[in-house]
């Protein structure tokens, strides 16, 4: 008797199983929801500035970036890492700086972030920068 009932709420556990959509792949690409993010779809915008300035509380000066991320990806993108290298006049690395600041820190899909970097330039020696994008990922 009790092999019957096993056997009978087996059947319909496999038959609610099987019609509830649990097991079936919806995403596009078959992947069950893994998103993914392209570092080739996160542009830097035309619009960002660098200058400098002179904090006057101890006298430093700074060469600093300033400008937006436009991530063109249809999926929002998180732990990006973004390096800023500056140039002086004759090409030399000055400085390099891989602690960018994002706000916000994950780019939502088809949105922008603004970043912030700035580097000591005591002799007033940068003259220009490169900016990187080098990973993102598409989940948390």
């Amino acid at each position: 008797m009790f092999k019957k009932y096993f056997l009978v709420i087996l059947i319909l556990s496999l038959i609610i199983v099987g019609i509830s959509g649990c097991t079936t792949k919806t995403a596009t690409n078959g992947t069950f929801g893994e998103k993914t993010v392209s570092i080739n779809s996160i542009l830097i915008s035309n619009n960002t500035t660098a200058d400098t300035y002179n904090d006057t509380d101890n006298g430093n000066e700074y060469y600093y970036i300033d400008g937006y991320l436009v991530n063109n990806n249809s999926n929002d993108a998180f732990n990006v890492k973004v390096n800023a290298t500056a140039y002086d006049a004759n090409g030399n690395v000055v400085a390099t700086n891989d602690s960018v600041y994002l706000d916000p820190t994950a780019i939502p899909a088809k949105g922008v972030s603004e970043f912030y970097v700035e580097f000591p330039d005591t002799n007033n020696n940068i003259v220009r920068y490169d900016v990187k994008i080098v990973d993102a990922t598409g989940t948390l």
